[in-house]
């Protein structure tokens, strides 16, 4: 059977509690120490050792052992600052050539649901980002959260992407495409890779409880579930913290996946990348959903934009958006980005388990006063460019 595993690495700019008396007085709003912080540790429980372990499976299968990460341009931005030894361990990864880097917005943004505009250049500017890096030109488009739509799809098309990605939920598709390469309608040149939503989550959530039918999962289990799949391609998905953080290394998460892997191997799998799979195989019918779906537990965006606060805090955001740019201050507009954040309106939801702050009540409060404040600077901005103009005519 032919495999592709794909890691997604994500840390947002967790806000300061900034209050009412700060706007207009205090132009930063995140807490620089607590990101680089949480960045170090969780590269220590998770990335180093996960890269380490990638590093050596590749080493021992002779290159047969192939993977793909989405990396969003904030943690590399986090990692250029604070933890520098992550950068050079990923272009460690990238130098044996079984690594592929996905396309990504940069900032991890909703920008595909609320300025198709400011999405095609958040993603411009992650693909930049990985060529420097990486020296290599992303082929496969992975959106925040996966978002997918047939809107979306088009949009990747639009942009050149030979693949997106999509979540395999039930409110999409039948099971029995999972494994396929599909087709948005009207979209022939860009592929729809499909996410195998039950056999990653058996690793990413199942694999560690206790209540679960399949406890305690053996690799060779997992290994022999993979070999006998039916279709094209299994794309196994998930978030890179799954090793290591969300499953410590008292799990045993590091020696099952080096054994499932090798298992997975001996039975003659073979592994395959997006881009490439995306090369190797025609895609096998038209998957039809008018409807965003993401890789969430209930497949949908509620998760950002279920609540009152959230969708005020959304449509405060892009309203900004013509201001910003207009500004022509690439620190602003950087800044403007960053608050764009997916994690930010999530944070606004009661069921968050990885919030910083105290309520999402208060995460609402940090967020909106600290966008209160660059309101205040984009209008100061935009009356000195007046003022400047006048001038010249003057």
């Amino acid at each position: 059977m032919n495999l592709s595993f794909t890691f997604h690495a994500h840390q947002p700019n967790r806000l300061i509690p900034y209050d009412f008396f700060k706007i207009g007085e205090h132009a930063f709003y995140e807490d620089d120490a607590l990101n680089g912080r949480m960045l170090s540790e969780v590269a220590e429980r998770c990335y180093l050792p996960a890269n380490r372990m990638v590093k050596q499976l590749i080493e021992l299968s002779d290159g047969k052992f192939k993977l793909a990460y989405a990396i969003s341009g904030v943690i590399l931005e986090q990692a250029h600052y604070h933890r520098p030894d992550l950068i050079h361990s990923f272009q460690e990864l990238a130098e044996t050539g079984c690594v592929e880097f996905l396309a990504m917005p940069y900032y991890a943004s909703l920008a595909s649901l609320y300025s198709p505009e400011e999405f095609a250049e958040q993603v411009q500017e992650h693909c930049d980002l990985i060529e420097q890096l990486f020296q290599q030109r992303p082929t496969v488009l992975w959106n925040t959260g996966m978002l997918y739509s047939n809107a979306i799809a088009a949009q990747a098309y639009n942009m050149g992407f030979e693949g997106i990605m999509a979540d395999g939920n039930s409110r999409m598709m039948s099971n029995r495409h999972t494994n396929d390469l599909q087709c948005a309608p009207l979209i022939a040149k860009t592929k729809t890779l499909i996410r195998n939503r039950h056999l990653s989550n058996d690793l990413a959530n199942r694999r560690v409880d206790p209540s679960w039918s399949e406890y305690p999962l053996s690799p060779y289990t997992f290994a022999d579930w993979l070999t006998q799949q039916s279709g094209q391609v299994v794309n196994i998905s998930m978030d890179y913290e799954t090793l290591g953080e969300r499953q410590a290394d008292t799990t045993g998460v590091f020696e099952f996946w080096r054994t499932m892997i090798t298992a997975a191997l001996f039975e003659d799998n073979v592994f395959v990348t997006p881009g490439e799979a995306v090369r190797l195989f025609p895609s096998t019918g038209t998957v039809d959903c008018p409807n965003p779906v993401t890789c969430s537990t209930f497949g949908t965006t509620t998760m950002w934009n279920g609540n009152v606060m959230q969708q005020e805090a959304i449509k405060k955001i892009y309203d900004l958006e013509a201001a910003v740019k207009a500004s022509e201050d690439r620190d602003m507009i950087h800044v403007w980005r960053k608050l764009q954040s997916a994690d930010h309106f999530h944070y606004m939801e009661k069921t968050n388990g990885f919030t910083p702050y105290p309520s999402p009540y208060d995460a609402y409060i940090y967020y909106m006063n600290a966008l209160a404040d660059l309101q205040v600077r984009v209008k100061q901005e935009a009356e000195l460019v007046h003022k400047a103009g006048l001038t010249h005519l003057a």
